[in-house]
């Protein structure tokens, strides 16, 4: 999703702005444009409809006072936890500073800790020209997400373009020097020239206040990179006659050249992607932050938070539904189930398991009619085996009983000499095993012969 980032550059002549599109991690430039336009309604108004007042939840606008409009102190304190050095922030900066804190509103950056407690850079800005830069923002429904203090915002937006050394932004509003070490301010001035003052001058003092900061690192050979509006060629000459290393800076950024002149609308614009943890103000907080966007991200989240309400409803209801029909029918067939069960065994007075009583009684009439394993004569081949006898042999069968692996008959016949040739037959018939004759004798009328037969069925096990 491509997110913009947008830098607003409020001059006293006129609005300079930068968009910014970041996506993937790329940031490109996508438009640097300059209106002017000397009262700050004025141009807040033209930058809404320099953007069409389309503004997206993704977008970052960022803005910066100059920092001659804030007292700013390094402050040391003997711990290092947040919401302290919050508390104890106002009876610090009062301490040091010659107004009263009554009619200011007081911001920090974030604590850089130490064995002995930590060091804080605060500031304090009187809160009525706070309320009279935000108001025109608010009133058009703008949501300003950062108004930070120059020269910190500059630095914290180009901080990968800078050099070691010192950052000169000459606006119409106040020519700042920033000394800069890794990426961060050390130390700042801020001269007010005014619009009369002469090129030649703004070089001098320039020049006096950067050997001053210079002295502070040692070094006499400074470099001094210059942006701003007023940055121009001729001041950078009259620089030159007065020292070296002095550069009028310019940026490449994804392709395209950034000059000096609308380098503050861009540092602005990066300096809204930062997440504030270094050295960075952010004056809306408290009773100033951004109030607006919350608003209509608010009325975002409620909507979104019925339309999923209604979905789950929805969802649920249709599962209610479907969870219903299927027992519905889930009964149905039980009943089916229930209504065949005893309509196939009507003598069956208990019923509790249909689908497993059915099962034990199927099982129950296979081993009845003795057809549950397959390949083992069956209690009808085996009786037509026993009928099969020869004619030539005059034999009754009173008695036929079938287990698992064992037939056993009785009956009578003629004569002994019968008895054994049944049994002969029956030993050398495939379906027996073993046949014994368990018994044989002779009636009292010597008549008829009774007898007794046992034989063993072949295999493991015959069919029942």
């Amino acid at each position: 999703m491509t997110k913009r980032l947008i830098g607003i550059d409020l001059g006293q002549k006129g609005l300079r702005l930068a968009v910014l599109t970041r996506e993937q991690g790329v940031i490109s430039v996508a438009s640097v444009t300059e209106s002017l336009h000397e009262e700050t309604v004025d141009q807040v108004a033209i930058l809404k409809d320099s953007l069409s007042g389309d503004f997206h939840l993704g977008d970052r606008l960022a803005a910066c006072l100059p920092g001659g409009s804030a007292f700013v102190r390094r402050l040391t304190v003997p711990f290092n936890e947040r919401r302290k050095i919050m508390a104890a922030l106002s009876f610090e900066l009062a301490s040091q500073l010659p107004v009263a804190l009554d009619d200011y509103t007081t911001a920090m950056q974030s604590p850089v800790k130490n064995p002995e407690g930590a060091v804080v850079v605060a500031a304090a800005v009187k809160t009525t020209q706070l309320a009279e830069t935000l108001a025109p923002f608010d009133e058009l429904g703008i949501p300003l997400h950062v108004l930070d203090l120059a020269p910190h915002a500059y630095v914290t937006g180009l901080k990968d373009f800078l050099a070691d050394g010192l950052l000169i932004c000459a606006m119409e509003q106040g020519t700042s020097l920033a000394l800069i070490s890794s990426g961060e301010v050390v130390d700042y001035r801020q001269l007010p020239f005014s619009s009369e003052t002469s090129v030649a001058d703004q070089a001098r003092a320039i020049h006096r206040e950067a050997t001053a900061l210079g002295r502070t690192q040692s070094s006499d050979r400074i470099t001094l990179q210059l942006m701003g509006s007023l940055a121009t060629r001729e001041l950078v000459k009259e620089l030159c006659a007065l020292r070296d290393n002095v550069e009028l800076l310019s940026i490449d950024l994804n392709g395209q050249i950034i000059e000096a002149p609308l380098l503050p609308a861009v540092a602005l614009a990066l300096r809204a992607a930062d997440t504030g943890k270094g050295q960075v103000f952010n004056l809306r907080q408290g009773p100033f932050a951004l109030k607006g966007e919350w608003v209509g991200l608010r009325k975002t989240l409620v909507l979104a938070a019925c339309l999923a309400g209604l979905t789950l409803i929805t969802v649920v209801a249709s599962m209610g539904l479907n969870y219903y029909d299927k027992q519905q029918q889930a009964d149905n067939l039980q009943q089916q189930i229930v209504t065949l069960y005893k309509e196939t065994f009507p003598q069956a007075t208990t019923i509790v398991d249909v689908p497993l009583q059915m099962k034990s009684a199927i099982r129950q009439l296979q081993e009845d009619v003795g057809i549950i394993a397959s390949g083992q004569p069956s209690s009808l081949h085996l009786l037509r085996t026993l009928s099969d006898l020869p004619e030539s042999l005059t034999v009754d069968i009173d008695e036929f009983t079938m287990e698992r692996n064992e037939v056993r008959i009785s009956g009578r016949t003629s004569t002994f000499e019968a008895v054994n040739r049944m049994a002969e037959i029956f030993r050398n018939s495939a379906n027996f095993e073993k046949v014994e004759v368990a018994e044989s004798k002779m009636d009292l009328a010597g008549k008829q012969v009774s007898y007794r037969m046992r034989m063993t069925l072949s295999g493991k096990g015959a069919s029942l």
